[in-house]
């Protein structure tokens, strides 16, 4: 496409990391070559800073990090916080009662830690046991001796996103909806039964923006590559959106170009095309 990237936007979890939750060999020797040019390697992910893993942390050259869905920037290097868009308790308060009568867990992340109560601790756990997800879920949980509700009456700070798992597609659907009547709320769906409730002025596309026009990037010389909805205004922002094989049909309809699969070094196949001009075979 004849653009000269500058900086690299990379979802995570379904993207540069494969089902094992590890960066592959082929990736790691994209992403060098990427630090060796003197591009930029950003993650834009839906996890908070605390839950990005280590892998990802140990990377050479990286310095700034996209957490939850956009809601915060971070400089790892200088520990600066470039953005913060959080959601205040009382508006945190107004979703959970919209949504009372819906089955599903309800979680409120701040800092970085995912707050929610004993049984829907349980069944995330249930959910994802034998999985790599598993300890990454035990490391970042914190059990409530009551309700999601009561800790954010009791503790009226700011939160980060709500995080919603529903029992299927319909129920996400129809939460959804209801929930679009409230005022200051926007919304991030990395899975299909999964609901992130974030502040209604970020996304990943708009703090994908604000780190690009600090950086002094254009947005023609960046590349992004996702995999899911919430991938889909960070693709949209970038001059060079990648959607990852498998993502859902209205990500590949906005995306410039489909690699492979996460566990097919989708990623490094992609900047070998864009970036590193190599067309190396899978």
């Amino acid at each position: 496409m004849g653009k000269r990237i500058r900086l690299v936007a990379l979802d995570l979890d379904g993207t540069l990391l494969n089902s094992e939750k590890l960066i592959s060999k082929r990736n790691l020797q994209a992403l060098e070559e990427l630090r060796a040019r003197g591009i930029l390697m950003v993650p834009v992910t839906g996890r908070p800073a605390q839950g990005i893993p280590q892998p990802v942390l140990e990377l050479p050259g990286l310095r700034y990090a996209v957490t939850s869905n956009g809601a915060t920037i971070r400089d790892l290097v200088t520990g600066e916080t470039l953005l913060e868009k959080h959601l205040d308790a009382g508006r945190c308060l107004a979703v959970l009662e919209a949504s009372r009568d819906f089955p599903m867990v309800r979680e409120a992340f701040r800092a970085g830690v995912g707050y929610l109560s004993q049984a829907d601790y349980d069944i995330l756990c249930a959910r994802y046991a034998g999985t790599p997800m598993l300890p990454y879920l035990q490391s970042t949980r914190q059990v409530l001796p009551g309700s999601v509700e009561d800790f954010l009456r009791q503790d009226g700070r700011p939160v980060e996103e709500l995080f919603f798992l529903t029992d299927s597609v319909e129920t996400k659907s129809r939460l959804r909806k209801t929930l679009s009547a409230l005022p200051g709320i926007g919304f991030a769906d990395p899975f299909p039964n999964d609901l992130e409730v974030i502040a209604g002025d970020i996304d990943k596309g708009t703090a994908l923006v604000f780190l690009l026009d600090k950086l002094a990037i254009p947005r023609e010389a960046c590349l992004a590559i996702g995999d899911g909805g919430s991938d889909l205004p960070m693709l949209k922002a970038a001059g060079v959106g990648v959607a990852m094989a498998g993502s859902g049909e209205e990500l590949i309809q906005a995306a410039d170009f489909v690699t492979a699969g996460c566990d097919e070094d989708g990623v490094a196949m992609a900047l070998e095309r864009f970036v590193l001009e190599s067309r190396k075979q899978p």
